[in-house]
This record gives C-alpha cells, sequence and structure tokens, in this order.
C-alpha cells in the first residue's frame, strides 16, 4: 500500500491473517491481524521497520481490507 491509495473496506469480523482497519490504543491504524490461539490478538506490520502493536487497552476492528483503489 502506497501513499496517495484507497484502501476499501468491509465492516466484518477479522480472522487471523486478514489486512484490517483497527482502532488500537485511540488510534486507527491498517495493519495484518494476528489471532494465535490462547494468546491475545495483536497487529503485525508488513513492514520490518514497524514494530507489533499488542493493545494496552482495546483493539477494535473497524472492518477488513477488501480492494486497493490506485491512480497510475
Amino acid at each position: 500500500i502506497f501513499e496517495g491509495d484507497i484502501v476499501v473496506i468491509e465492516p466484518r469480523p477479522a480472522r487471523d491473517g486478514d489486512v484490517v482497519a483497527a482502532l488500537i490504543d485511540g488510534e486507527t491504524t491498517l495493519k495484518r491481524f494476528v489471532q494465535n490461539l490462547g494468546s491475545t490478538p495483536y497487529l503485525k506490520a508488513e513492514n520490518p521497520n514497524y514494530p507489533e502493536l499488542h493493545p494496552i487497552g482495546d483493539l477494535v476492528i473497524q472492518g477488513v481490507a477488501k480492494a486497493i483503489v490506485r491512480n497510475l
């Protein structure tokens, strides 16, 4: 996903591995949703320069990414 891209979000619950729009600790972000059995779900950046996001408070999934619109 590049600057200027538009991401289409479907409002539905996330499954492990989905790219989601999520509200985590008061900020919205677009990351991969990871939920291992028996552990708290967290968000993983595709870019290795960014850390995993483990919620301190609430993690609210706003929807799942369905498409990207990019102007050429």
